[in-house]
């Protein structure tokens, strides 16, 4: 475990209830040892006063259960699908994996220098402090560094949307650096983009995110988070593995009764198609699937896939200059149709159901 806070010279990098951040390492391995994937971790936001003290007291605001002489970092790989094995991961198997903990509730943007007094307890909104804390302890590093993915899940992906552009900033200039989102891509809806308000607001989480989207939002400065809004304004190259009918998301976009409804469903799907379309297409690419998933990088391959691939194994065949559209053609949700177990007849061509 490394640490990032007061005792390691990094004042400002607290959890929410005060705690040190941390990153977990494991090192590369020959052609990987001057290349690094930074993967950060996901679990949702505190999007009030109240929310934040509540999360302060949880494992997703606080680093006080992490053990300082435990690197942890295998159980978080087996729990995201950071593989080392060639196969299943051939670009990254073999790179310095960087596990960054995930315990400010504002995708690592606060901006406050003082600690909120909430019910009598202070909580800190030091997002920003711990990316730059954690980039700055990296740096030794990442000086020498050919190749840099910066990665993320659910809240973690939301965090390489909205930030990838001021993260690239913090890696040396001569290194390749791309985005890797493992889902995120969230829509611009009533249900959710109202509750991003917060974050711009009360943490003041609005330093790392992208000038060119502010510029057009000003008023709006929440909507950056949103994956759909800001991927349009993207600088760095990014990758996205996104699934149509992500679990999560049909929670936090959808109300019951649009859950419910298989064409309002795939109304939604069809729109996140699009908008996917429409900004990752070019410089960008996305392995795009009809899974019933949120998070982990899955080994298995989507039904109807013409590549065969892996999203790892697209992600790889992207990077190095490959193909920049993979995944399966629309269908509605199929949890047989997503690995690679079952040539349902409900798969549909592309235009069927979008």
């Amino acid at each position: 475990a490394h640490f990032v806070g007061p005792d390691a010279g990094y004042p400002l990098a607290r959890c929410l209830d005060g705690t040190p951040a941390l990153y977990y390492l494991s090192s590369g391995y020959d052609s990987g040892k001057d290349k690094y994937l930074i993967f950060h971790q996901g679990g949702g936001f505190c999007d009030s006063d109240a929310d934040c003290l509540e999360r302060a007291d949880t494992y997703l605001g606080s680093t006080s259960s992490d053990d300082p002489a435990n690197n942890a970092y295998a159980q978080y790989a087996h729990e995201n699908g950071l593989w080392r094995d060639a196969a299943q991961n051939p670009l990254m198997h073999n790179w310095n994996h960087v596990f960054v903990r995930y315990c400010d509730g504002a995708y690592y943007s606060g901006d406050r220098l003082e600690p909120r007094m909430i019910d009598g307890k202070e909580v800190f909104f030091r997002g920003k402090y711990i990316t730059e804390a954690i980039f700055k302890d990296l740096a030794p590093k990442l000086a020498s560094a050919t190749d840099v993915v910066l990665s993320g899940c659910s809240a973690g992906a939301i965090r390489i949307y909205a930030h990838l552009d001021s993260l690239r900033a913090m890696v040396p200039s001569a290194a390749k650096v791309v985005g890797l989102a493992d889902l995120g891509f969230f829509m611009d809806v009533e249900l959710f983009t109202p509750k991003k308000k917060f974050v711009a607001t009360g943490h003041n989480g609005t330093a790392l995110l992208s000038p060119k989207c502010l510029r057009d939002y000003p008023a709006e400065p929440h909507k950056c988070y949103v994956g759909s809004v800001v991927s349009a304004y993207l600088d760095t190259p990014l990758f996205a593995f996104q699934s149509r009918f992500d679990t999560d998301q049909r929670e936090g976009e959808m109300d019951e009764a649009c859950r419910n409804s298989e064409a309002c469903v795939s109304n939604y799907a069809a729109s996140l198609t699009n908008k996917t379309e429409e900004h990752l297409a070019g410089k960008h690419g996305y392995f795009l699937d009809s899974c019933e998933r949120h998070c982990f990088f899955s080994n298995e391959r989507p039904v109807g896939d013409a590549s065969g691939l892996t999203p790892l194994q697209a992600f790889a065949s992207w990077y190095d200059g490959g193909a920049a559209v993979y995944g399966q053609a629309a269908v509605p949700s199929c949890k047989q149709c997503c690995h690679g177990t079952s040539t349902s007849n409900r798969l549909l061509s592309a235009d069927v159901l979008i």
